[in-house]
């Protein structure tokens, strides 16, 4: 039997004038593993995928928080106001195993603590729960990648990217998809190219933060990153990150089955090491 380690690259970026680079190979001792997530099964069951898995098949209302186990700086100090920038990208999948998809998604997650014992199955993903959804001592950020629609929560669709504060209702959404830039004539033309986050295709996602700006953009995995992002929301997360916190990955499911798999992750900032 082969066992594939979980292989991921992280690169704090140090842009002090005197910048220099800190590349970090993330193995599966260096990601925690809460609740169900895991190092994914293969087809076979028994090899491992070489994925980060958020759920397993078998759980009922299976959830999962897969971090880093080390805590990033996100502030110079618990006394600044102005969090670091940072950008991340990474590839990720979704595949339903029972019809009709049964949901929920998954969420790239920046938290205070390796824990998650206030996190909930089906529309909270794994983030939060019904007792402490939307309140600022959270101190959560997440863009969620969200194939499920919860009106409980707001969800616009079934099909949608959300960029979420201390709770899993997001202040800015949109559906899923990916803009693309044509010339016809002299004119270049934007058209919009929706995708279907549950379909078992993997999808790249990228991140980024500056100037009180989250913008997100997602594609195909073949597909360069788009020069429009899909969401730009004006959010000033000075309140919501801590001077350390914890980034990676939550996911979970309903009654149905469903795998939500990460397959690939950079992450940057501009904390000095």
């Amino acid at each position: 039997m082969q066992i594939h380690k979980l292989c991921f690259l992280a690169l704090l970026l140090l842009l002090a004038h005197t910048a220099s680079a800190v590349n970090l190979n993330l193995k599966s001792s260096n990601i925690a593993f809460l609740g169900d997530a895991e190092l994914g099964p293969a087809a076979d069951g028994i090899s491992r995928s070489g994925a980060l898995s958020m759920t397993r098949d078998a759980n009922p209302f299976s959830h999962g928080q897969g971090l880093w186990s080390l805590p990033v700086p996100f502030k110079p100090s618990s006394n600044s106001r102005s969090p670091y920038p940072f950008e991340t990208s990474f590839t990720f999948s979704i595949t339903p195993r029972t019809n009709p998809a049964p949901g929920h998604g998954l969420a790239f997650i920046v938290v205070p603590a390796l824990d998650n014992s206030g996190a909930g199955p089906g529309g909270f993903l794994g983030i939060l729960n019904k007792t402490n959804n939307g309140y600022p001592s959270n101190h959560v950020f997440a863009v969620e990648f969200d194939v499920f629609q919860d009106k409980h929560v707001g969800d616009i669709n079934d099909n949608h990217v959300g960029v979420d504060i201390n709770s899993v209702k997001s202040a800015v959404a949109e559906k899923a998809g990916y803009w693309v830039q044509t010339v016809i004539g002299k004119r270049r033309m934007w058209s919009f190219k929706e995708v279907k986050l549950s379909n078992g295709e993997r999808y790249k996602a990228w991140i980024e933060y500056r100037n009180s700006k989250v913008t997100v953009t997602l594609a195909p995995e073949a597909v360069r990153k788009p020069k429009k992002p899909l969401i730009v929301a004006h959010v000033d997360l000075s309140d919501v990150f801590l001077q350390n916190m914890y980034t990676g990955f939550a996911g979970a499911m309903g009654r149905g089955i469903e795998r939500h798999d990460i397959w690939s992750w950079t992450f940057q900032n501009s904390a000095k090491k």
